[in-house]
Order: structure tokens, then C-alpha cells, then sequence
């Protein structure tokens, strides 16, 4: 009977806790640089030990919302959307015309969101400074971002 309570009990725990998957939390909030909506990239979470990371893409006004977070104390950054490519060609030289869908039209695509340059620490979890702790259930994390105008 006490070996039928003790696996009852078991039972319990391992259903209350899931089967071995890691809990997450989630977190939802709005990206802004210099006080304008972030319009691309990704949020990064990444906890202290450096174990787990979670990646949550940027939405056009600003909002991004993940229900992956890891628990507990995690670090935060944000990488802008990469450059379009015409931010690297020479000025005059214009945009070649390719037909839409050739695979050379896909190295030429926008990217999705304008590029901002965030300075070089707040695109780094280990250098940004910011911080989180994240609970179990929803949680609203705002990242207003400063940097030069």
C-alpha cells in the first residue's frame, strides 16, 4: 500500500512538472530606439549560465512576443534587421533588374524592417545591461533603447 501512495505521489509531480520539458515564460512587450518603434530584428533572452537562448523576431511597429522564455534571471538584447542591400552598393550604381523569383531577385530582397545602427553592446546579451526575471505565466517587458541620434 505504501509503495502504491509513493508511485501515486510520483505520479503527480511528474505530471505537475510535465514530462521533463524545461517551463518557460512568456514575455511580450514593444522595442524602441530613441524612443521610435524598433520596425525589425530580434530580442534576445539568453540566462546567466549561458545555457539556454531564445530568439523572438521583431514586428513592424515594434511588438514582439515570445512563450518560450527561459525562467529565472535572463539577459536581454536586440539585434537590428540586417542592412538592404542597397546600403553596401556605390552611390549611383542602381539596383539591377532581375525577374521576380530568380535567385538572384532573393539576394536583392529587403530586409524586413528598416535598419537601425544599435550600438554594438545592446546587440550582445553579455554586454547590453539589461536584465529580466522572468516568472512563470505573462509578463510585459518594454525595451526603450538609447543611442545616438
Amino acid at each position: 500500500m505504501a509503495f502504491l501512495l509513493r508511485s501515486l505521489l510520483l505520479l503527480g509531480v511528474l505530471t505537475t512538472l510535465g514530462c521533463g520539458g524545461e517551463v518557460r515564460g512568456k514575455v511580450s512587450g514593444k522595442v524602441t530606439y530613441n524612443d521610435k518603434p524598433l520596425t525589425g530584428g530580434t530580442v534576445v533572452f539568453n540566462t546567466e549560465d549561458n545555457k539556454i537562448t531564445e530568439h523572438t523576431p521583431i514586428k513592424s511597429d515594434g511588438t514582439y512576443a515570445s512563450d518560450r522564455v527561459p525562467l529565472g534571471n535572463v539577459r536581454v538584447a536586440v539585434i537590428p534587421p540586417p542592412k538592404s542591400p542597397m546600403a553596401n552598393m556605390p552611390k549611383g550604381v542602381k539596383m539591377p533588374d532581375l525577374p521576380p523569383g530568380s535567385p538572384q531577385a532573393k539576394n536583392y530582397a529587403p530586409a524586413a524592417g528598416e535598419y537601425v545602427d544599435i550600438p554594438q553592446p545592446l546587440r550582445d546579451p553579455a554586454t547590453s545591461k539589461l536584465t529580466l526575471t522572468v516568472k512563470s505565466g505573462t509578463q510585459s517587458f518594454d525595451i526603450p533603447l538609447k543611442g545616438p541620434k
